[in-house]
């Protein structure tokens, strides 16, 4: 087996790297977006911090970032609202979105943070899987 030369994993590890940065250069700042909002919650591994106008909770935009980009936007549903059959219309996006990578729906018995009962949350993904792993 051939030692694989250091400029070599270098060159890899740039290309890995760069096209981290390249993966959020074209989102939107949260600063230009919600200069008001306020942190939620701490880092969470491929979504960042997850920002807020709290007048917007429990519902959303939540926005989640990283490196000052939003690279999702999330919504929170009470698995009440949902069983009770409560319509959502025009729900706010808060911003224009850039094209969609993917949408996660998850389900948290115990609730999140505050809101400590049963729901859904939805992310709208901005960025792609491979960029928000590294983060």
């Amino acid at each position: 087996m051939k030692p694989v030369p250091v400029t070599l994993a270098a060159a890899a590890f740039a290309v890995t790297s760069s096209v981290a940065a390249d993966g959020l250069s074209h989102l939107p700042l949260l600063s230009d977006i919600v200069p008001d909002a306020v942190a939620i919650s701490p880092r969470v591994p491929h979504m960042g911090t997850h920002w807020a106008e709290p007048a917007n909770l429990p519902l959303g935009p939540i926005y989640c970032e990283i490196e000052g980009r939003i690279v999702c936007v999330e919504y929170m549903f009470l698995a009440s609202d949902l069983a009770s059959g409560v319509n959502w219309k025009q729900i706010p996006t808060g911003m224009q979105t850039p094209p969609l990578t993917h949408i996660d729906m998850e389900y948290k018995p115990d609730g999140v943070g505050p809101f400590q009962e049963p729901l859904y949350q939805i992310h709208f993904y901005f960025a792609d899987t491979e960029v928000l792993a590294v983060h």
